[in-house]
């Protein structure tokens, strides 16, 4: 049996755009995937408690070829009072060791019409300055082997 592991990532992009440039990958490399579209409970912080809430989740799953079983969902979600969070979910089969999975988001990440781990002043003031999620996404793409965006002026 084969095992799986979710790996989530907090992005700047909407959830429509993630799935778009995934299925665009899919697409050319000529892998059959199927979409599906689902709910996920979240919690969201109504001043000092905790409260559950659905949220609307987008996905795809790869049908054939060699990541078979690979799944992508992604949601937004709001942390605070207002503002969301966009997440990119992926479930990959054989779990952490599986590399081609890191170079597929890897791929889907360069993809991507922005920087998926920079939010703009305007996003950072409505969500909240003092969430751990700006490093946290900073540090799980880093960790992917992504420390710099392409076309940008960064040394």
């Amino acid at each position: 049996m084969l095992k799986r592991r979710e790996f989530n990532l907090e992005v700047s992009t909407t959830p429509p755009v993630n799935v778009k440039a995934f299925r665009e990958i899919a697409a050319n490399n000529g892998w059959e995937m199927s979409r599906h579209e689902g709910s996920r409970l979240v919690d969201r912080f109504a001043i000092i408690m905790p409260m559950a809430q659905n949220t609307r989740t987008l996905g795809i799953e790869l049908l054939d070829g060699p990541l078979q079983g690979l799944e992508m969902h992604s949601w937004a979600e709001t942390k605070g009072s207002a503002g969301a969070i966009n997440v990119s979910s992926w479930i990959i089969p054989g779990g952490d060791g599986n590399e081609e999975a890191k170079e597929l988001i890897r791929e889907w990440a360069l993809s991507l019409p922005r920087c998926p781990w920079k939010w703009t002043f305007g996003e950072k003031s409505k969500i909240g300055f003092l969430l751990p999620v700006w490093r946290r996404s900073k540090r799980a793409f880093a960790k992917l082997g992504l420390k710099e965006w392409p076309g940008s002026t960064e040394p």
